[in-house]
Formats: C-alpha cells, structure tokens, sequence
C-alpha cells in the first residue's frame, strides 16, 4: 500500500502534493491525527478526492436547505483552503519560475552580448589589417565593452604596476573598467538615489507623455528607482498609426534637435537638495532598443537656477550624446550641483497588435473622428451649446458635439478658475485635461473598446454570448509602443590623480620587427579666462617585449592620428644638468623628442608661461625652467609635436633571444604524420629567422632584397630545417617580400622543396618521392612577451569628478611574414 501511494504522490502537481503534506502535517500537529495508522488512512482518503478531481480543484458545491449540516460546511471550508492555498503556491511557483527566466534571460542575453562584442573586436582587427596601406599586417584589438586582454594576475601586476619611472604603485591605483571604458581608479562613489542604509534620498514622477498610456499598476514608476533589478517600470502606448508629434506643441521644455517620431516620455526626478552628480547610468526594459534622447540637470527645483545639458543630440562631447540601447547605458560628465533632473526617452520602434473592438464602438471612433477633425468643433471657447441639432445632423452627431463643446467651455472655466487658486489646483485642472484628451481621443484601456480576445483561426468574427456582451465584434489594428525602466542610478564619483593599465601577455607574431597603436579616448578641457582651453588629463602608452621589464624596457609610444602630445605631465625633474643650457634650471625630460621648440607649450596649472621663462635642448629631450620662475607647488604640463619616431615602438632583434623547438618527449623538432588537403601543415609557432645575415637594404628602392645562398642549414644562424621521410627539403621562400614562386616550389630540386609564410609550411601539389609523410621541422622561435602599459593621469590639483576615459585600443605590427601571394 505504501509503494502505491508513494506512486499515486509521483503523479499529483507539486503543489498539490505539497499542500496536501502539509495540511496532513498540520492535522497531525494540531492533534486530530494521533497515529501513524490515522495519518495513512487521512491520506488514503484524501488521495480518492484529490483522484477523483482529476488535478482539478477539489471543491463540491453541497446544496443543504432548513439545518446546516456541519460536516458538509466543513468539509467546503477544508476544499476552498486546500484549493486556495494549492493557487497561491502555483501562483508563486509560476512567479518564482519567471523571476528565474527572467534573470536567465538577461544573463544569456548578456553573454551574447559579450561574444557580440568580441566579434566586433575580432572584424576591427581584420579591418585593420585590410586598411595596411604602411606595411602594418597584423594586429590586436581590445575593447572595453568586452576586455579580453586584462591582465587580472596580481602577482603580476605587482611586478608590472609602476609609473613612469619605476615607481610601484599598490593595487588601489589599477585603472577601473566603468561604463565600456578604462578610467582612473575611483575612491568615492556616492550614491544619490538612497543612502547607505535603503532609505530613498529621491523622488520619480513622469511628468509628460505622448499618447494614451496602458499601465500596470504593479510596475509603477517608483520601481525605476528602487535599485532592484528584479522590478521595474514600463507603459505601453497604443496608437492607430505612426506617432508624429512635435512636444513643443503640447508641453514647455528646454530640448533641441529631437527627433518627432515615436512615444515620448519625460521624467522628472526630485534629488535630496542640491546634489553632486557625475554620472548617470539607465538599464531599459524594452523589447527594442529605447533612445536616452536628453537629460537634463537643474541648480534649483523651481527651475530658477543653471541649467546643465548633460545629454543631448547635438553635444560638443560625442560621448555625451543621445544614445540607444536594450542594454544599460552610462553618461559621464564633469560633476554638477543640481536639485532636479529631467529625463527625455523615446521609443520608436512599435509592434501592430491584433484587438478585438465591439462594432457600436468603433462606428462611434469613426464617427468621433470625423468630428474631431473639424477646426470649428476643435476649437476651445466660450460659444454656447446649440439647444437642437443642425439640418442634417444625426442625434449622435448632435451628442458628441455637445460633449466635445461641453468639455472645452468646462476647461476654459476651470484654467480661469485654477489661476486665482494657484498651485494648489494643478491636480484638478490637469486631471481636467487628462478627462478631455480621454474624450478627444478615446479611452483604448476601456475593456468593451479593446478586449484582449485572440481571433479565432478561421479568422470569423468572434462573438460573445453573455447578456450584454452578446455583441459583434471586429478586428482593429492599433500600433503598441513599448517602454520602461529596471533601474536609474544617479551617483557622484570622485577619482585618484593617476592609475595605470597593463594588458596581458598580446598574441603576436614571434616575428614583429615594429608596433603602432591606435586608441579612442575622451578628455577634458579646462576653460581658461582668455577664452583659451587647457587639456587637464592625459592617457600616456607603453609598450614592452620582454618578460618581466625594467622600466628601461617599457617603450614610450604615441597613438596614431594625433598631430599633437597634449598636457603631458612634467615628471621626475632634476636641477641643472650637463647641458650648458639646463644650468640654473629644474629640468625634465619629454616622453618623445620634440620636432621642433616652436610646437612647445608649457603650463602651470594650465596656464601658459611665457617663452623666457624655460629653456629646450637642442636635441628637443628635455626642456629646463629657470628657478627664478619655477613653483614647487605647482603642476607643469607641455603640448608639443612630436617627433615621427614616437609613433611606432621597433624589436631590436639583437636583444631577444631565440628557443629551438623541443617536444614534450624532450626531443628537437616538430612532427606530421602527413600534409593537409591543401599539401601544408601548421606549426605551433612561427619559425624565426635571422634575417640580417639573408637581407640587404636597398635604400634607392626602400626594400629589402635577399641573398638565397644563405638560406642553407650551415650558413644560416636559425635555419628552418625540413624533413620528409628522412629527406632534407629545400626552402624557396622570399622572405623579402613574403612570397614564394609556385613555379620553384613545384619543379626545383626535383620537387623537394616547401615554402614557409607565417606558421604554415607548403609543399608541391605532387613529389618524385610519392607520399609527403614523416616529416619533422627543426626550428626556432621568438617569445616575445609583448605588453601595452598605459597611464591614465588627470594633472590638477582640483577637478576630482574628471577621469580620461580609454574606449579601445589596437595594437599593429610589421613583420616578415606576410600573407600568400601568387607569383
């Protein structure tokens, strides 16, 4: 009986077992079941009423007239309880489950996002590869949205994390990583929403919309600024087509160059007093990307004070412009004292939803809009109410006029009225004009207007037929924009004067002979009293090929693209020198040599000093100010232009030493039982040769040329040697050019010959020798250890809500290993 019964519970829904043992638990506690026997048979008879429901509810309407019969009314009780309670707990089951899907949801979509973002830095390297217009044929490219190149490993960081000159910094100066870009290391964030207890700091209203909203009660617009990621706010508009409309038409505001289209929305949110702001970060909930079109921050709640534009179409700082996404979205900006912010989102993209509409109902919409679309009854005024309908006019004609005319001379009165009150009447004159828009428009949340029925398959009419529902009822097409909030985050974030950066180990060629970088970054320009701006941060670039560098061995690089060094820090200086001209001076030196002193600017505090005030060597390395005029307590940077040798970082060849491969069994080489399909193979690395011993530069011509007889086994210092079957093959390859004669590699040295492009090796189409298999390739390898190291610094003593900002970067390099080309 017991396995039975343990069966028939396997059968039952969860939650109907679940009730069921704990009803029987409580039975049992509150001591109506005083036995293991009276606990089984109480579940026996439960079991036949919960089988004979069929998984249905289990309630039995028990008809009793004249004495109630207690046993029948308890017996009711019990089943509404049990069923009740069997609700509920499915309720919050299936709850639970879309609480669930919902988080899983978004963490799949965010893990799409993120291998998104690594394709897009995987087509911008190749797209850098595919621009190499100067000999740069490889690179690496990294990102923010998505990093991949971080170096994470704090014991490496404690070797790598040093400033300019080797100074160690601990792990509190590591740059961050914040709204998809590196920035300085934080050491305040504030937030301004709720303080550090949950208490809210803020309040949130929508002060203006476009259109007839459809809202949820259970999502109202508080929830944007609960901090919770499992709540949010969300309205739909629905609309007969496309919404076009020019707000200035319908409510004041400060916005400029927005676009028309789409449901519009504008929330206002009321900060604790006055408030330092520097960054603004909003997470949609929309099925389609959703438009942060502007914010806006004020000095004072009643609008008398500054306004800030801190977001707009149009902004001069790209990176504070309108943007739209599905995914959270970040605003940065130099902080800002403000009381109240406004918010201004559109939703353009709709989805055309199927309704079902009563056909009274919507020969009266066709009716009203016949109506409202005549200036005369549009009008707002005092005229009075015609007493009898024109010739011609129908009864409901004649209706609707007198409603329309009857709202409008209501409204004058009402605005004539809310004057003399003041602001105590704005809720009733703007619950008025919701009430005439409700009139002019009509209500689409009206149940009879819109009834949510799906339309049968065979696509007939659907009817219904209960009472007064037993009308007809047609499709209609309304548009549905969708749009909402899980969270709006208002902070205030003050940054340390300087953190630094270091990438990973980079996968590079083994053969890269020069770099080049290319980064996108955001700074901030000081604005002085002459009309004048002075750069205040600065990002400065390293890069190293050796494990472990000294600081020696980090190599100063200029991004490609920028004309000119702007605000680098003067740093490390030293009174006097064996230069005559630094006699008399505290003198520094310049990350890159200067093409020439009349591009020189030099600041303190960011305003310039006048040419006599500093000297310059001749070799344009360093530059000395005259003590007389030199402030210890001051911040000097310079804006120059350097010389070309900054914008690339060469491999000294001499300073790297080469590794022979050796297998895991500890022996030389590497083996292939065969070729590919395509008569190659590929090598784990790519072989180095010593290209000085094969190479002459030919200066007329600005190329290399080879000298072949030196590709030998016992001339070359790091041959690439080949075996097949025992057989040594020759190497036909131009490494000059990074190519190879089809021609050579199928008829020279009676078809034993291979080419070698990168880490792949080619062999003839067919050999005198019959199969290619057995081979081993004995060669040697670089292991370069290539490393970005950058320096975000903000050089002002105030200023504290500036950071740099560092969106990407890519490394490119020249080597001699080019792509195949046929000759």
């Amino acid at each position: 009986m017991s396995n039975y019964l343990d069966q028939f519970l396997s059968t039952l829904p969860q939650t109907q077992k679940q009730k069921l043992m704990e009803l029987l638990e409580l039975k049992q506690r509150e001591g109506y079941i005083k036995s293991d026997t009276e606990f089984q048979a109480e579940l026996e008879r439960l079991l036949k009423v919960l089988d004979s429901a069929n998984a249905t509810p289990t309630f039995q309407a028990r008809h009793q007239t004249g004495k109630t019969d207690s046993r029948s009314y308890n017996s009711n009780l019990e089943e509404i309880a049990f069923d009740l309670s069997t609700i509920f707990a499915a309720s919050n089951q299936i709850d639970s489950l879309m609480d669930d899907n919902q988080r899983l949801s978004r963490s799949m979509l965010a893990d799409i996002r993120k291998k998104i973002y690594a394709l897009e830095a995987e087509v911008e390297k190749q797209a850098l590869i595919m621009k190499n217009t100067d000999g740069f044929v490889e690179g690496v490219h990294e990102q923010f949205k998505a990093p991949q190149y971080t170096e994470t490993s704090e014991s490496s960081l404690a070797i790598l994390r040093k400033d300019r000159y080797g100074q160690y910094l601990n792990n509190k100066y590591s740059a961050e990583i914040v709204s998809d870009s590196l920035q300085l290391a934080s050491f305040e964030t504030i937030d301004q929403l709720k303080n550090p207890y949950g208490r809210k700091l803020a309040s949130i209203q929508v002060l203006n919309r476009i259109g007839t909203v459809a809202t949820n009660n259970n999502h109202p617009i508080s929830n944007a600024i609960d901090g919770s990621q499992e709540t949010f706010w969300a309205e739909v508009i629905l609309a007969d087509d496309v919404i076009t409309q020019n707000i200035s038409d319908l409510w004041t505001h400060d916005y400029e160059g927005y676009e028309m289209d789409g449901a519009m929305c504008e929330l206002e949110i009321r900060l604790n007093g006055i408030t330092t702001v520097s960054e603004i970060s909003l997470d949609p909930y929309a099925s389609y990307p959703l438009e942060i079109v502007a914010i806006h921050g004020y000095e004072s709640s009643d609008y008398a004070g500054k306004t800030y534009k801190l977001v707009t179409p149009n902004h001069e700082n790209p990176h504070q412009r309108s943007k739209k996404s599905v995914g959270q979205m970040t605003f940065q900006f130099p902080s800002v004292d403000v009381a109240k912010i406004r918010i201004l989102l559109r939703q353009e993209n709709y989805v055309k939803e199927n309704y079902l509409v009563n056909v009274d109902e919507q020969n009266n919409m066709e009716l009203w809009n016949k109506i409202a679309g005549s200036a005369e009854l549009m009008q707002l005024g005092t005229d009075a109410i015609a007493d009898q309908r024109e010739p011609g006019e129908t009864i409901a004609e004649f209706d609707k006029k007198n409603q329309l005319t009857g709202w409008s001379q209501y409204l004058t009165a009402l605005q004539e009225w809310a004057e003399k009150q003041g602001d105590k009447a704005k809720s009733v004159l703007s619950a008025a004009k919701s009430a005439m828009e409700q009139v002019r428009m009509g209500n689409y949340q009206n149940p009879m207007m819109l009834a949510l029925r799906s339309i049968s398959a065979n696509t007939n009419q659907a009817t219904v037929d209960e009472g007064t529902l037993s009308q007809q009822y047609i499709a209609a097409n309304k548009l549905s924009y969708l749009y909402g909030l899980y969270n709006v985050s208002i902070t205030g974030r003050k940054y340390l004067q300087r953190s630094i950066y270091v990438s990973e180990g980079l996968p590079v060629s083994g053969n890269v002979k020069r770099m080049s970088l290319v980064t996108e970054e955001k700074h901030h320009d000081m604005d002085l009293e002459n009309g004048d701006k002075a750069r205040i941060t600065d990002v400065e670039y390293y890069i190293s090929y050796k494990k472990n560098p000294e600081p020696t061995a980090w190599h100063p690089i200029m991004p490609a693209g920028k004309d000119y060094v702007r605000g680098e820090l003067l740093l490390g200086s030293s009174v006097g020198g064996d230069d005559y001209l630094l006699q008399n001076t505290i003198n520094f030196s310049f990350r890159f040599p200067v093409i020439s002193k009349d591009t020189v600017t030099v600041r303190r505090d960011g305003v310039p000093i006048g040419g006599d005030q500093y000297v310059i060597t001749d070799d344009g390395k360093r530059i000395g100010i005259r003590q007389s005029f030199y402030s210890a307590s001051s911040i000097y940077t310079v804006d120059y232009k350097p010389a070309n040798e900054a914008y690339y970082v060469d491999v000294d060849a001499e300073t790297v030493q080469p590794m022979q491969y050796i297998n895991p069994q500890g022996e030389t080489g590497e083996y292939f039982n065969g070729v590919n399909a395509n008569n190659t193979i590929t090598l784990q690395h790519t072989p180095y040769v010593y290209r000085s011993e094969i190479f002459n530069y030919d200066s007329q011509n600005d190329r290399y040329t080879q000298d072949s007889s030196q590709l030998s086994m016992d001339k070359l210092y790091y041959p690439v040697i080949v075996r097949v079957g025992g057989v040594e093959y020759k190497n036909i390859t131009d490494y000059a050019s990074g190519t190879y004669d089809k021609n050579r590699l199928q008829n020279e040295n009676d078809g034993r010959n291979f080419a070698q492009i990168g880490n792949t090796l080619y062999f003839p189409i067919s050999t005198f020798d019959g199969e290619l298999k057995d081979i081993v390739v004995d060669y040697y390898y670089l292991t370069t250890d290539v490393r970005l190291k950058a320096i975000l610094r903000r050089n002002s003593a105030g200023y504290e809500s500036v950071t740099p900002s560092v969106y990407s970067w890519s490394i490119r390099c020249q080597t001699y290993d080019q792509e195949v080309r046929d000759e």
